[in-house]
């Protein structure tokens, strides 16, 4: 698997545990009564005891936190993500420099194969010529 995938797997995962622990942090809080007058009526029968809860929390933390610095380790791995934009650019002109050179080749291949080609099959028509002549 590349950087590059790796990378946004890495993405996908994180952004994954952030929705889980919005939806534990929603299902499984209890309710805190912020004023005395207005007391809470209908507490969460599913929220979870407030120690299991913190635990829960600093856990979903934790993974969070070594999930981030996956993601800044294949950051720091991609090719030239230490290069100034300048250094990227010239980079760029290079490859592209390269890429017009290799085309070139292409095409002078490709035409010494044409004429390959057309001697190839001239050299048979005559001997065809020269067999059927014989006969």
């Amino acid at each position: 698997m590349d950087r590059l995938t790796q990378l946004q797997n890495s993405i996908d995962a994180m952004a994954r545990m952030f929705t889980n622990s919005i939806y534990y942090v929603h299902e499984k809080s209890a309710m805190v009564e912020l004023n005395s007058e207005l007391p809470v009526s209908n507490p969460k029968v599913l929220a979870d005891d407030p120690q299991v809860f913190q635990d829960n929390i600093k856990e979903l933390v934790s993974d969070l936190v070594k999930k981030t610095k996956e993601v800044d380790t294949l950051i720091e791995a991609l090719p030239g993500i230490k290069d100034t934009e300048e250094e990227q650019v010239d980079i760029l002109k290079k490859l592209e420099e390269d890429n017009k050179e290799a085309n070139q080749e292409y095409e002078e291949a490709v035409k010494e194969l044409e004429s390959v080609k057309n001697q190839i099959s001239q050299a048979l028509r005559m001997i065809a010529t020269d067999q059927s002549q014989s006969l």
